[in-house]
């Protein structure tokens, strides 16, 4: 018996993570549409599950003279995917809502500056859970 509850156990857990995997990549394919191959990666992963009435917020360093990319994309079907760039004084610096939703922006920073990306979806009363990624990379 506990044999078998633990091989359940273990089932669910393998099956899980092959699914998330699965969707990582799914949207992963979906954002590099908008990535075109003179951006390189900043290699990290920015990715999440986003429910109703909730903010997602992604930290990092922008460095100077570069021009940066991000691809916002999401698995939320219904709404609009917001990505707003804060300085570390809480100063907007960006927000797509400006642009018609755009799903992605190149920025060129004078200065090193750490923001703190912030992605949401608007525009629907009902909103179902799913999951965010940006892909965030600087022009070679």
């Amino acid at each position: 018996m506990y044999l078998r509850t633990l091989f359940i156990l273990c089932f669910i857990v393998l099956g899980n993570t092959f699914t998330s995997k699965g969707q990582i990549e799914r949207i992963k394919r979906s954002c590099e549409l908008n990535f075109p191959s003179e951006f390189i990666s900043d290699g990290q992963d920015y990715f999440a599950a986003l429910k109703p009435d909730q903010k997602i917020e992604f930290r990092t360093t922008f460095f100077s003279d570069n021009t940066y990319r991000i691809s916002a994309c999401s698995t939320v079907k219904k709404g609009k995917i917001v990505f707003s760039v804060y300085d570390t004084d809480k100063n907007l610096l960006f927000t797509n809502e400006s642009f018609d939703y755009t799903p992605y922006w190149n920025f060129t920073f004078k200065s090193t500056v750490t923001c703190t990306i912030q992605v949401d979806v608007v525009g629907n009363n009902s909103f179902t859970p799913g999951y965010v990624m940006l892909l965030i990379g600087y022009k070679q």
